[in-house]
Protein backbone atom coordinates (compact mmCIF):
# COMPACT_ATOMS: atom_id res chain seq x y z
CA UNK A 1 0.00 0.00 0.00
CA UNK A 2 1.30 3.22 -1.21
CA UNK A 3 1.45 6.19 1.26
CA UNK A 4 -1.44 7.64 -0.20
CA UNK A 5 -3.84 4.68 0.13
CA UNK A 6 -2.64 5.18 3.68
CA UNK A 7 -3.74 8.30 4.15
CA UNK A 8 -7.20 7.96 2.29
CA UNK A 9 -7.90 4.97 4.55
CA UNK A 10 -7.15 7.56 7.36
CA UNK A 11 -9.55 9.81 6.12
CA UNK A 12 -12.08 7.75 5.56
CA UNK A 13 -11.50 5.61 9.41
CA UNK A 14 -11.55 9.18 11.37
CA UNK A 15 -15.13 9.79 9.32
CA UNK A 16 -16.04 6.63 10.58
CA UNK A 17 -15.35 7.16 14.28
CA UNK A 18 -17.30 10.77 13.79
CA UNK A 19 -20.04 9.53 12.09
CA UNK A 20 -20.47 5.30 12.09
CA UNK A 21 -21.08 5.69 8.65
CA UNK A 22 -19.32 2.16 7.83
CA UNK A 23 -17.20 3.31 4.87
CA UNK A 24 -14.79 1.51 3.21
CA UNK A 25 -11.95 2.80 1.14
CA UNK A 26 -11.69 1.51 -1.94
CA UNK A 27 -9.24 3.66 -4.92
CA UNK A 28 -8.31 7.04 -5.66
CA UNK A 29 -10.08 9.37 -8.59
CA UNK A 30 -7.54 9.62 -11.77
CA UNK A 31 -8.46 13.30 -12.04
CA UNK A 32 -8.53 16.28 -9.36
CA UNK A 33 -7.14 19.48 -8.83
CA UNK A 34 -7.96 19.75 -5.49
CA UNK A 35 -6.08 16.47 -4.46
CA UNK A 36 -8.51 14.06 -5.75
CA UNK A 37 -11.26 12.16 -4.60
CA UNK A 38 -10.87 8.96 -2.18
CA UNK A 39 -13.30 6.59 -3.88
CA UNK A 40 -15.21 4.68 -0.80
CA UNK A 41 -17.85 1.97 -0.15
CA UNK A 42 -21.09 2.08 2.03
CA UNK A 43 -21.74 -1.12 4.04
CA UNK A 44 -24.59 -2.01 1.80
CA UNK A 45 -22.56 -1.73 -1.24
CA UNK A 46 -23.40 1.68 -2.84
CA UNK A 47 -20.34 3.36 -3.70
CA UNK A 48 -19.59 6.92 -2.46
CA UNK A 49 -16.82 9.71 -2.67
CA UNK A 50 -15.10 11.29 -0.45
CA UNK A 51 -13.74 14.82 -1.14
CA UNK A 52 -12.31 17.78 0.78
CA UNK A 53 -14.49 20.91 0.85
CA UNK A 54 -12.51 23.82 0.50
CA UNK A 55 -13.89 26.10 3.48
CA UNK A 56 -16.11 26.74 6.94
CA UNK A 57 -18.56 23.73 7.98
CA UNK A 58 -21.00 26.13 7.27
CA UNK A 59 -20.51 26.87 3.89
CA UNK A 60 -20.15 23.29 3.14
CA UNK A 61 -23.67 22.36 4.84
CA UNK A 62 -24.74 25.72 2.54
CA UNK A 63 -23.77 24.14 -0.67
CA UNK A 64 -24.47 20.70 0.53
CA UNK A 65 -28.20 21.73 1.05
CA UNK A 66 -28.26 24.12 -2.14
CA UNK A 67 -27.36 21.01 -4.54
CA UNK A 68 -29.81 18.51 -2.32
CA UNK A 69 -32.33 20.82 -3.59
CA UNK A 70 -31.34 21.12 -7.16
CA UNK A 71 -30.68 17.46 -7.49
CA UNK A 72 -34.38 16.88 -6.55
CA UNK A 73 -35.80 19.37 -9.02
CA UNK A 74 -33.73 16.67 -11.57
CA UNK A 75 -30.33 18.28 -11.97
CA UNK A 76 -26.97 16.07 -12.57
CA UNK A 77 -25.17 17.01 -9.80
CA UNK A 78 -24.60 14.30 -6.71
CA UNK A 79 -26.58 14.21 -3.48
CA UNK A 80 -24.01 15.11 -0.75
CA UNK A 81 -25.07 12.64 2.21
CA UNK A 82 -22.40 13.51 5.04
CA UNK A 83 -20.36 16.52 6.14
CA UNK A 84 -17.73 15.57 8.25
CA UNK A 85 -15.22 18.06 10.10
CA UNK A 86 -11.68 15.88 10.99
CA UNK A 87 -8.66 17.31 12.13
CA UNK A 88 -9.55 20.68 11.21
CA UNK A 89 -10.59 19.97 7.96
CA UNK A 90 -14.30 19.75 5.93
CA UNK A 91 -14.85 16.51 4.30
CA UNK A 92 -18.05 15.60 1.93
CA UNK A 93 -18.96 11.95 1.71
CA UNK A 94 -21.37 12.32 -1.48
CA UNK A 95 -22.66 9.99 -4.21
CA UNK A 96 -20.62 8.57 -6.67
CA UNK A 97 -22.65 9.27 -10.25
CA UNK A 98 -21.85 6.97 -12.86
CA UNK A 99 -19.88 7.54 -15.97
CA UNK A 100 -16.28 9.46 -16.39
CA UNK A 101 -14.43 12.74 -17.01
CA UNK A 102 -13.00 12.68 -20.37
CA UNK A 103 -9.33 11.98 -21.02
CA UNK A 104 -9.31 14.72 -23.84
CA UNK A 105 -12.27 17.32 -24.98
CA UNK A 106 -13.00 17.81 -28.29
CA UNK A 107 -15.05 20.72 -29.67
CA UNK A 108 -18.27 18.14 -29.57
CA UNK A 109 -17.99 17.49 -25.73
CA UNK A 110 -17.27 21.38 -25.14
CA UNK A 111 -20.41 21.74 -26.71
CA UNK A 112 -21.64 19.20 -24.32
CA UNK A 113 -19.95 20.69 -21.42
CA UNK A 114 -21.83 24.12 -22.38
CA UNK A 115 -25.32 22.31 -22.66
CA UNK A 116 -24.77 20.89 -19.04
CA UNK A 117 -24.26 23.93 -17.75
CA UNK A 118 -27.40 25.60 -19.60
CA UNK A 119 -29.36 23.22 -17.62
CA UNK A 120 -28.47 24.99 -14.33
CA UNK A 121 -30.44 28.20 -15.85
CA UNK A 122 -32.92 29.78 -13.12
CA UNK A 123 -32.43 26.67 -11.11
CA UNK A 124 -32.65 29.27 -8.04
CA UNK A 125 -35.00 31.76 -8.67
CA UNK A 126 -36.58 30.32 -5.65
CA UNK A 127 -33.61 30.63 -3.72
CA UNK A 128 -32.21 34.38 -3.18
CA UNK A 129 -30.03 33.63 0.27
CA UNK A 130 -27.64 31.49 -2.03
CA UNK A 131 -24.95 34.25 -2.60
CA UNK A 132 -22.91 35.04 -5.86
CA UNK A 133 -19.68 33.55 -6.73
CA UNK A 134 -17.01 35.18 -4.07
CA UNK A 135 -15.03 36.12 -7.41
CA UNK A 136 -17.78 38.82 -8.32
CA UNK A 137 -17.68 40.00 -4.84
CA UNK A 138 -15.84 43.55 -4.05
CA UNK A 139 -14.08 44.97 -1.27
CA UNK A 140 -11.69 47.85 -0.06
CA UNK A 141 -9.30 47.15 0.41
CA UNK A 142 -8.89 43.81 -1.51
CA UNK A 143 -5.82 42.35 -0.48
CA UNK A 144 -5.77 40.37 -3.94
CA UNK A 145 -5.16 43.97 -5.50
CA UNK A 146 -1.91 44.24 -3.37
CA UNK A 147 -0.65 41.12 -4.50
CA UNK A 148 -0.90 42.25 -7.84
CA UNK A 149 0.54 45.56 -7.50
CA UNK A 150 3.87 45.04 -5.45
CA UNK A 151 4.50 42.36 -8.24
CA UNK A 152 5.77 44.30 -11.03
CA UNK A 153 4.97 46.86 -13.74
CA UNK A 154 3.11 44.58 -15.73
CA UNK A 155 0.89 43.74 -12.91
CA UNK A 156 0.41 46.57 -11.48
CA UNK A 157 -0.79 47.70 -15.34
CA UNK A 158 -2.89 44.76 -15.28
CA UNK A 159 -4.46 45.34 -11.81
CA UNK A 160 -5.37 49.16 -12.83
CA UNK A 161 -7.15 47.39 -16.27
CA UNK A 162 -9.15 45.06 -14.03
CA UNK A 163 -9.90 47.92 -11.40
CA UNK A 164 -11.60 50.30 -14.54
CA UNK A 165 -13.60 47.31 -15.41
CA UNK A 166 -14.75 46.11 -12.24
CA UNK A 167 -15.79 49.13 -10.94
CA UNK A 168 -18.46 49.11 -13.36
CA UNK A 169 -19.86 45.97 -12.47
CA UNK A 170 -22.93 46.25 -10.48
CA UNK A 171 -23.05 45.03 -6.78
CA UNK A 172 -25.07 41.80 -7.33
CA UNK A 173 -24.29 39.57 -10.09
CA UNK A 174 -27.47 39.39 -12.06
CA UNK A 175 -28.81 35.97 -12.73
CA UNK A 176 -30.82 32.83 -10.60
CA UNK A 177 -28.79 29.86 -12.10
CA UNK A 178 -26.76 27.37 -10.31
CA UNK A 179 -23.14 28.68 -10.74
CA UNK A 180 -19.94 25.78 -10.43
CA UNK A 181 -17.12 27.92 -10.26
CA UNK A 182 -14.75 24.96 -10.86
CA UNK A 183 -16.26 23.94 -13.85
CA UNK A 184 -13.02 22.43 -15.56
CA UNK A 185 -13.27 19.36 -17.91
CA UNK A 186 -12.53 16.97 -15.49
CA UNK A 187 -15.44 17.81 -13.34
CA UNK A 188 -17.98 16.80 -16.07
CA UNK A 189 -18.73 13.17 -16.39
CA UNK A 190 -19.63 11.71 -19.63
CA UNK A 191 -21.54 8.46 -21.03
CA UNK A 192 -20.17 6.39 -23.79
CA UNK A 193 -21.77 8.52 -26.09
CA UNK A 194 -19.93 12.03 -25.58
CA UNK A 195 -23.04 13.00 -23.89
CA UNK A 196 -22.70 14.89 -20.26
CA UNK A 197 -24.24 13.05 -17.55
CA UNK A 198 -23.13 14.93 -14.56
CA UNK A 199 -21.38 17.76 -13.21
CA UNK A 200 -19.17 17.21 -9.80
CA UNK A 201 -16.65 18.35 -7.95
CA UNK A 202 -18.39 21.58 -5.78
CA UNK A 203 -15.29 21.82 -3.00
CA UNK A 204 -15.74 25.29 -4.02
CA UNK A 205 -19.39 26.14 -3.10
CA UNK A 206 -22.30 26.39 -5.17
CA UNK A 207 -23.23 29.82 -6.02
CA UNK A 208 -26.15 31.83 -7.53
CA UNK A 209 -25.92 34.02 -10.80
CA UNK A 210 -24.87 33.83 -14.82
CA UNK A 211 -24.34 30.21 -15.39
CA UNK A 212 -22.01 31.63 -18.33
CA UNK A 213 -19.63 33.25 -15.60
CA UNK A 214 -18.69 29.05 -14.96
CA UNK A 215 -17.49 29.02 -18.48
CA UNK A 216 -14.79 31.45 -17.86
CA UNK A 217 -13.43 29.36 -15.77
CA UNK A 218 -13.92 26.09 -18.13
CA UNK A 219 -12.21 27.76 -20.64
CA UNK A 220 -9.31 29.61 -18.12
CA UNK A 221 -8.69 25.83 -17.30
CA UNK A 222 -8.10 24.84 -21.02
CA UNK A 223 -5.35 27.33 -21.36
CA UNK A 224 -2.88 24.99 -19.35
CA UNK A 225 -3.74 23.12 -22.42
CA UNK A 226 -3.34 25.24 -25.36
CA UNK A 227 0.29 26.46 -23.95
CA UNK A 228 1.38 23.09 -23.20
CA UNK A 229 4.79 22.72 -25.67
CA UNK A 230 3.00 19.51 -27.30
CA UNK A 231 -0.71 20.93 -27.54
CA UNK A 232 -2.81 18.37 -28.44
CA UNK A 233 -4.84 20.30 -31.52
CA UNK A 234 -7.83 17.82 -30.68
CA UNK A 235 -7.66 20.41 -27.12
CA UNK A 236 -6.52 23.36 -28.82
CA UNK A 237 -9.44 22.97 -30.94
CA UNK A 238 -11.94 22.77 -27.88
CA UNK A 239 -10.37 25.72 -26.48
CA UNK A 240 -11.26 27.83 -29.87
CA UNK A 241 -14.66 26.23 -30.14
CA UNK A 242 -15.57 27.88 -26.58
CA UNK A 243 -13.94 31.15 -27.57
CA UNK A 244 -16.44 31.03 -30.16
CA UNK A 245 -19.42 30.24 -28.09
CA UNK A 246 -18.63 32.94 -25.23
CA UNK A 247 -18.20 35.82 -28.06
CA UNK A 248 -21.76 34.54 -28.87
CA UNK A 249 -23.79 34.12 -26.04
CA UNK A 250 -22.26 36.77 -23.53
CA UNK A 251 -22.44 40.71 -24.71
CA UNK A 252 -18.43 42.25 -24.97
CA UNK A 253 -18.46 44.66 -21.69
CA UNK A 254 -20.03 41.30 -19.47
CA UNK A 255 -17.78 39.15 -21.30
CA UNK A 256 -14.57 41.79 -20.41
CA UNK A 257 -15.72 41.93 -17.45
CA UNK A 258 -16.46 38.18 -16.37
CA UNK A 259 -12.44 37.84 -17.22
CA UNK A 260 -11.44 40.52 -15.43
CA UNK A 261 -12.80 39.12 -12.02
CA UNK A 262 -11.64 35.68 -12.84
CA UNK A 263 -8.21 36.89 -13.70
CA UNK A 264 -7.89 38.78 -10.79
CA UNK A 265 -8.62 35.44 -8.66
CA UNK A 266 -6.45 33.98 -11.06
CA UNK A 267 -3.55 36.16 -11.15
CA UNK A 268 -3.74 36.66 -7.48
CA UNK A 269 -3.02 32.73 -6.72
CA UNK A 270 -0.16 32.55 -9.83
CA UNK A 271 1.88 35.18 -7.91
CA UNK A 272 1.49 34.00 -4.43
CA UNK A 273 2.64 30.11 -5.95
CA UNK A 274 3.27 29.29 -9.35
CA UNK A 275 6.37 29.88 -11.41
CA UNK A 276 7.45 32.94 -13.49
CA UNK A 277 7.40 31.16 -16.47
CA UNK A 278 3.11 30.37 -15.13
CA UNK A 279 2.74 33.91 -14.08
CA UNK A 280 4.04 35.37 -17.36
CA UNK A 281 1.45 33.54 -19.71
CA UNK A 282 -1.30 33.94 -17.43
CA UNK A 283 -0.53 38.01 -17.74
CA UNK A 284 -0.46 37.51 -21.68
CA UNK A 285 -3.74 36.09 -21.05
CA UNK A 286 -5.02 38.93 -18.85
CA UNK A 287 -3.76 41.54 -21.00
CA UNK A 288 -5.60 40.02 -24.29
CA UNK A 289 -8.87 39.26 -22.76
CA UNK A 290 -9.27 42.76 -21.10
CA UNK A 291 -8.14 44.64 -24.17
Amino acid sequence: MNRTSVQDRQVVAAINRRTDAGLTATGRALFGKLGGAIYAEWPDGRPAVVTRFMGSPAEARRTAETLAYVKDRGLPVPHHELVVEVDGEVYFVQERLPSAPPQRLSPARMEAIVAVNDRFADALAARPEVPAPPQCRTGDPDPRHEVLAGHGPRSRRVLEQILRITRQAPQQMPGADLVHIDLSGANVLFDEDGTATGVVDWNLGAYRGDRLFALVQTRFDREWFVRSPDADPIETAAAHRLDEILAERIPADTLRLYWAQWMLHQLHRAIRTAPPEAIDWHLDLAESRLA
